[in-house]
């Protein structure tokens, strides 16, 4: 138990972990936000300003300070999305979203508490290393390497406590359990996308894929803190995570939220194993325009010779 610890306390002072997989987080929070305020835009008004949907924050009332409120918020998340990440700029934008939702809680749901949670833990990492017109380099500060580490942690903990109650909560359903429930989803107009919906239509006539996605989808929440701390199990957990959640932005058309739960699950890929993804894709790409380039070569020759 005791090397564990020194272990674990080596490599939080080590260096800064993880670097890619914040940036990644920070781009993908950064989108939503921003996307957030410019669909809102139709309506920021009766949002913002009218006391009955806003019957918190006084100075929003006023129209003239809203607007400034709303496209200062607007280039915030512009400047947070390409990399502008300080300590003291990252608190700005966690005071930001936090006004934000506070004056209008008909915009947030369930899915903006744990952004706001994540969003404070934020603060003190360094998520502006990559993806970044601002990249900042990692710190060689113990006191900076500790921080930017036990909030990283507090992230991956966060990840795991909201994949294992999702899946808690799931397993107490009987619809979940007599795996329908996914019947149920899918059929909900809502909840439902015109390019893909064929894909929902498929699975929803199938008694077997809607059994099977119930299970895969409890069984991959519930157990989701063991595998991905078990080096021969993480990555087909956060694969199977991963696909479950394309799955929910490209059939049930939720976007934003899936988007965000990639990149807490992509969180939890170290900077040593990206390198290794970015060769394997990097290898892949040149071995297609090789073929491609000689197969472009050969007709060519080809049409030499028979010219």
């Amino acid at each position: 138990m005791g090397s564990l610890f020194k272990k674990i306390f080596y490599r939080i002072i080590k260096k800064q972990n993880n670097l890619v997989g914040l940036s990644i987080l920070r781009v993908t929070i950064g989108l939503h936000l921003l996307w957030q305020l410019i669909l809102s835009y139709p309506i920021k008004e009766e949002l913002w300003t009218t006391p009955y949907l806003n019957p918190y924050v006084d100075f929003l009332h006023n129209n003239s300070m809203f607007l400034i409120f709303y496209y200062l918020g607007i280039l915030i998340m512009i400047l947070y999305t390409v990399g502008l990440g300080s300590i003291i700029f990252n608190l700005v934008v966690y005071i930001y979203v936090l006004i934000l939702y506070f004056a209008s809680p008909f915009l947030g749901d369930g899915g903006s508490n744990i952004l706001m949670i994540i969003l404070a833990y934020m603060i003190f990492t360094n998520n502006s290393r990559y993806i970044s017109l601002f990249p900042r380099k990692p710190s060689h500060s113990y006191y900076a390497k500790i921080a930017h580490n036990s909030f990283l942690i507090l992230v991956l903990i966060q990840t795991c406590i909201l994949y294992f109650f999702a899946g808690f909560f799931k397993a107490q359903g009987e619809m979940w359990i007599h795996g329908t429930a996914l019947y149920y989803v899918l059929n909900v107009d809502a909840f439902s996308m015109n390019l893909t919906g064929f894909v929902g239509d498929i699975i929803s006539n199938s008694p077997f894929l809607l059994t099977i996605g119930a299970y895969t989808a409890i069984l991959i929440q519930l157990f989701f803190p063991i595998l991905v701390l078990n080096k021969y199990t993480r990555y087909l957990v956060l694969i199977g995570s991963i696909g479950f959640h394309l799955m929910i932005v490209f059939v049930m058309g939720l976007v934003q939220f899936g988007f965000i739960m990639i990149a807490l699950d992509m969180a939890f890929i170290n900077d040593k194993e990206y390198k290794v993804i970015i060769k394997f894709l990097k290898n892949i790409f040149l071995r297609i325009r090789n073929t491609f380039n000689f197969s472009k070569q050969s007709e060519l020759l080809n049409n030499k010779k028979y010219s």
